[in-house]
């Protein structure tokens, strides 16, 4: 059977955005199926500021829970970024088949993808802890703002 499903929507911070086009650029010499399937979302993203990005969607730095395929059990994991990725089992990178396909999904959302020649949909479920990234803080004294 040869059903052609529509690609959900998919929403971006623009922190995200910038840094991910990076990556799929520099990462495509190393996999290049992996960096085009990760360019073609980022394409098709709409990107909106960091703050404005609705909590039910799925972004870096955040865990997601899903589940592949047909399976009972739920998976959990936190999408980071590969050169952010410091414990593999409770990690997902953002340039596999998976997490590419996780990024920027809405909870209830499914999404196809191709990992070792096979295709499979991951559904999200929930969102869990959201962790910022570590951008420039506000210092606040009487009469000014200092960045820090």
């Amino acid at each position: 059977m040869n059903t052609r499903h529509e690609l959900p929507p998919i929403t971006l911070a623009a922190n995200d955005y910038n840094r991910l086009l990076f990556t799929a650029m520099i990462r495509q010499k190393h996999n290049r199926r992996a960096s085009d399937f990760l360019l073609k979302e980022l394409r098709r993203a709409k990107v909106c500021h960091p703050a404005a990005l609705p909590e039910d969607v799925v972004s870096t730095n955040c865990r997601v829970i899903y589940r592949i395929d047909d399976e009972l059990k739920s998976r959990a994991h936190l999408l980071v970024h590969p050169e952010d990725l410091i414990w593999p089992g409770a990690e997902i990178s953002v340039t596999t088949p998976l997490g590419t396909a996780l990024l920027g999904l809405r909870v209830g959302d499914c999404m196809s993808f191709v990992d070792d020649g096979e295709v499979h949909e991951v559904f999200v479920e929930g969102i869990g802890l959201r962790f910022l990234d570590d951008g420039p803080t506000v210092e606040r004294t009487p009469g000014s703002i200092t960045w820090a």
